[in-house]
């Protein structure tokens, strides 16, 4: 049975990378400390609030914080990691690690109970890794945080039935992004992005330059969540919880992933779109019109001086799935209290720090992440901000913005995968019906695998 496990989380390690918020840099960024010293302790005697007292009596301890953030987004949470450093009254240092091998590390790390303390990964992960994460119900009593404070349907994410594993750390939802400069040099309103797929058709195909590298649309080969933020909005859920504890899975034979997959294999024939998965630097070097990702791109693009729009795809709620932020089975008492009290950091600040200062409101601010956390929703600087005017659900229930399966199928990673593949075999000329057949195998395969013999729905 361990063998079997250690096998479902290998598995994971290869579609892990997926989740919101992680770049495509493969360099690793550390945050200022050693290595943590497990001899290191903190007092557990008090309550987690932060006053001085409680940081007279705490004693220096270092926890490891491991995530994947390896894009420009992760230069801000490197930035938030040392401002904690520098100003906590707990005596706690993090020592954070970015990495674009985090999920091969941790696959191999939690079942032998050397992996970091604190991790943040995508909530559908968290049932793969059950058996490695602790339960953090208590977090409400050792520190100041309040439940109220968190968007009710966002935190349900992080749950398996009546426990709670995970904070929200950000809404990771997929958003059309669309070059200004490009539009306008193609004769388009640089103000009026495509409200329709054939919209996106006809644009992408007056913005297309082969001269000059450029192409009208951006869509990744394999990239299983930006083919599902589009794909879904034809054909709904790929696999669907039917009401009993089954799940139905919706390949094979849905009129809408077929629509999709012709028009999107009828964007790379007639050369409108490149046929790799170097999007984003195409993107941030100005060579893309049209394409689909997260709020993590825009500060590079940013960065690069690209002049560019952001909205909701076709106007529709966003799609996506939440990070959130993980204790694991590694962690000693003392350092799940240091976790928890970084937790309370994150959202809260020191006593006396403005709302619009913390780290949970610097996050969506300056990056353009819808938060999860009331009040930095309910602060002037979010409301005020247009771009996050711009990108705010307007229905945030975790079954409207959950992509690709029911937020409850414990093989939501694999699906990512399977999804992936699909469409990578559709441009490379496999016939759509036949992509759609053996995807349609493989996440049976999945919902067996990870439900159980009797969860497929026939």
């Amino acid at each position: 049975m361990r063998s079997k496990k250690l096998a479902l989380l290998l598995s994971a390690a290869m579609v892990i990378s997926t989740l919101g918020g992680c770049g495509s840099s493969s360099a690793s960024n550390e945050a200022s400390a050693p290595a943590a010293d497990k001899s290191a302790s903190a007092s557990t005697e008090s309550s987690g609030t932060g006053n001085a007292d409680e940081a007279e009596a705490s004693k220096p301890i270092t926890i490891d914080f491991w995530n994947s953030w390896t894009g420009s987004d992760g230069d801000t949470l490197v930035e938030l990691v040392k401002q904690f450093n520098d100003e906590n009254p707990w005596n706690i240092t993090v020592n954070m690690d970015i990495s674009s091998s985090f999920a091969e590390k941790l696959s191999t790390s939690l079942p032998t109970g050397d992996a970091s303390p604190l991790i943040l990964m995508g909530n559908g992960d968290r049932f793969k890794y059950q058996e490695y994460l602790l339960p953090i119900n208590d977090i409400w009593t050792n520190t100041q945080l309040k439940e109220e404070d968190f968007n009710t349907n966002s935190l349900d994410t992080g749950r398996i039935e009546e426990d709670l594993y995970s904070l929200p750390f950000q809404n990771s939802l997929y958003y059309m992004y669309w070059n200004k400069d490009l539009f306008e040099k193609a004769g388009l309103d640089p103000e009026a992005p495509p409200q329709s797929f054939e919209e996106w058709t006809e644009m992408a195909a007056k913005i297309t330059d082969p001269d000059s590298n450029v192409y009208g649309s951006g869509l990744f080969m394999a990239y299983g969540n930006q083919e599902m933020c589009l794909m879904q909005q034809m054909g709904g859920l790929a696999v669907e919880e039917q009401g009993d504890g089954t799940y139905k899975v919706n390949i094979a034979g849905n009129d809408g992933y077929k629509k999709y997959l012709e028009w999107m294999k009828a964007l790379y024939t007639n050369g409108d779109n490149p046929q790799e998965n170097e999007i984003d630097s195409m993107f941030k070097a100005g060579q893309i019109g049209i394409m689909v990702n997260g709020p993590w791109l825009a500060p590079g693009a940013d960065e690069s001086g690209v002049n560019f729009g952001m909205c909701k795809i076709f106007g529709q709620e966003p799609l996506g799935d939440v990070a959130g932020f993980f204790i694991t089975s590694s962690a000693t008492e003392e350092e799940k209290l240091a976790c928890e009290r970084f937790l309370q950091w994150w959202y809260t600040g020191n006593e006396g720090c403005a709302v619009e200062d913390t780290a949970v409101s610097t996050w969506s601010l300056k990056l353009g992440f819808p938060t999860t956390y009331v009040p930095t929703a309910e602060c002037d600087a979010y409301k005020a901000n247009e771009r996050l005017a711009a990108l705010n659900l307007d229905d945030n229930s975790k079954d409207s913005i959950w992509i690709t399966t029911s937020p409850e199928f414990k093989g939501w990673g694999d699906l990512v995968t399977i999804i992936g593949n699909m469409t990578q075999a559709v441009v490379f000329d496999t016939p759509v019906e036949d992509a759609m057949t053996q995807a349609q195998e493989d996440a049976e395969k999945a919902v067996t695998t990870y439900e159980g013999a009797d969860a497929l729905a026939k």
